[in-house]
This record gives C-alpha cells, sequence and structure tokens, in this order.
C-alpha cells in the first residue's frame, strides 16, 4: 500500500506535524505533495479510483457506482491523507474536485493520543496515527508498530 500525503504548505512549516514522521518511517511508500489551490497534482488525480481511498470523512456515497463493492483497506493500493489542521483538510477536500471522485473510508470513531496540538477534532487522528491504524488494517503489522513507537517517541517530546 503506497500512501500519500496531501500536505497543506503551512503544515511543512510546523515542528508538530506527524506526517515528516510517516514519511521517515516509510520512505519507499510514502509520497509528499504539496498541495497547491490552482495546480492539481498530476500524479494523484491520475491514481486508479478502483484501488485508491481518500481517507475523509463524508456522508456523499452518490459520487460512487451503486453497483461496485466499497473498497476496502485490505485492497486498496494507494491511500490519499490529508495533512494539515482539520480546518485546513477541509479546505483542502472543499477545493480540489478530483479528490471527491475517490471512494472516501472513514476510520471510526478512535481516541487520538496526539498532544503536541490544541484544538483536536473528538474522535479524529493525527496524520501518523491515521497512517499506523492504515497499515495495521492491510495487515502490515510491522510497520504500523514502527510507525507507532516513532510517533509515542515524538508525541512525548516537550514541545
Amino acid at each position: 500500500m503506497h500512501i500519500w500525503l496531501l500536505t497543506h504548505s503551512e503544515e511543512l512549516k510546523k515542528t508538530n506535524g506527524t506526517g515528516q514522521i510517516v514519511k521517515a518511517q516509510l520512505p519507499q511508500a510514502c509520497t509528499v505533495v504539496v498541495w497547491k489551490r490552482t495546480e492539481p497534482d498530476k500524479q494523484l488525480a491520475s491514481l486508479p479510483l478502483d484501488k485508491t481511498l481518500l481517507i475523509y470523512p463524508t456522508a456523499e456515497p452518490e459520487h460512487f457506482d451503486a453497483l461496485s463493492e466499497p473498497l476496502t483497506v485490505s485492497q486498496a493500493e494507494h491511500v490519499i491523507l490529508l495533512d494539515g489542521t482539520w480546518q485546513q483538510a477541509r479546505k483542502i477536500y472543499n477545493r480540489t474536485e478530483y479528490l471527491k471522485r475517490f471512494q472516501h473510508y472513514s476510520i471510526p470513531n478512535q481516541q487520538s493520543s496526539f498532544q503536541r496540538r490544541r484544538n483536536q477534532l473528538d474522535g479524529g487522528l493525527c496524520t501518523a496515527e491515521t497512517a499506523a491504524y492504515l497499515l495495521h488494517e492491510k495487515g502490515l503489522t510491522k510497520q504500523a508498530e514502527s510507525l507507532n513507537t516513532a510517533f509515542l517517541a515524538f508525541n512525548n517530546l516537550q514541545s
């Protein structure tokens, strides 16, 4: 499974972002794409619809063929994570039309342990926690545990 981090440019300036941990722990299985509102990323836009999940909560299933089976994490070859604050992620999603074509996957309500940033969404996970969850669901337990260990060490640093 390849993880695509569609990252808000402001996130790259922060020392408390966890996308950097995902990229460091999964250098061959993670690509960081800086979001540009006026320049859609050609690689992301051309990912196969039947093998790609967008990790984003939505109640809009009408984007997909009602006869097709929903794609599961274990079947996905590509996952797209919106890397930024919840407000930035919402902005990226709302202003990037091609993202709406992908099947959406919403992680069941989880309790985040992320402490280095305020104003977290209840039930929302940070980027590293989300990636670790997806790796675990895909059966990539070793990678999930390695990422989670790195995240926990990062999370326990003093801000």
